[in-house]
């Protein structure tokens, strides 16, 4: 092979190998836009959510008693007035006797 065989074989790799270095670069450039990073995080978040709600799923499945507790607990922290309001309220009327009924004089 001569060196001018040589030579063209050689710039025929290097643009070769500059062709393939400008797709990778367009392709990393395209993947780093702001957009394509954000959409990519919510896929990330919006998988990751999915398995723990099913994890959480499953382990309510497999032990509900802590869940229930929990449930027990929200609904004892958002009723808390109302349940108060039932064992500090006295009712009146349960204080003094009912009235005695009226008889028609005759």
């Amino acid at each position: 092979m001569s060196t001018r065989d040589e030579l063209i074989e050689a710039e025929a790799k290097a643009r070769a190998a500059r062709e393939a270095l400008t797709q990778t670069l367009v392709t990393l450039q395209s993947r780093v836009t702001p957009r394509a990073l954000a959409r990519e995080a919510l896929e990330e978040i919006r998988e990751t959510g999915i398995e723990f709600g099913r994890a959480a799923v499953e382990a309510a499945k497999r032990n509900p008693g802590p869940l229930l507790a929990v449930a027990a607990a929200v609904v004892a922290l958002f009723g808390r007035h109302r349940i108060a309001d039932l064992f500090t309220a006295a009712p009146a009327a349960a204080s003094t006797p009912p009235p005695a009924p009226e008889t028609p004089d005759d």
